[in-house]
């Protein structure tokens, strides 16, 4: 579904804390995400405002009201020094969806990370996001690999 022509998609300012706080916290609730996670959203909100964080923020506009977010988070590579872009959250909120928004924001964020000179981005999803997977399996190429982890806390 190609973008939709009503929505726009800029980096996050200070004025849009509401917007992305009400945002987040759908993201959050849907994807039961904890006392965690909802703990740390001024931390979140602080490290998004902050020019030298590696964690950056966009929101997505439709039909003038907010409408969703992504978040990024730029990484040193080992193999080139150029950043690489890992795409932590893109959420559209449940009116907005089917609408191209997701594909907008993902191509914007390709455009910004051209001009930027990231490596690439990457993100993952999980194997249930089939909706999610639709768009990705049309847009990017899946790259074959185990991902391990050990919880610390």
């Amino acid at each position: 579904m190609p973008p939709a022509t009503s929505a726009r998609y800029r980096r996050l300012s200070l004025e849009d804390r509401p917007s992305w706080e009400r945002i987040w916290r759908a993201n959050l609730l849907h994807f039961r995400a904890g006392a965690i996670a909802t703990s740390a959203i001024d931390e979140m909100w602080r490290r998004l405002m902050a020019p030298h964080e590696p964690l950056n923020g966009w929101i997505v506009w439709f039909d003038d009201q907010p409408a969703g977010l992504a978040h990024v988070v730029l990484r040193y590579h080992t193999f080139s020094s150029r950043p690489v872009a890992i795409l932590e959250d893109l959420w559209i909120e449940p009116f907005a969806r089917r609408k191209g928004l997701a594909e907008g924001a993902i191509e914007h964020l390709l455009r910004e990370g051209r001009d930027l000179n990231w490596r690439r981005m990457e993100w993952e999803t999980d194997d249930d996001n089939l909706a999610a997977q639709r768009l990705y399996d049309r847009i990017a190429d899946p790259v074959a690999v185990k991902r391990y982890q050990i919880d610390l806390a």
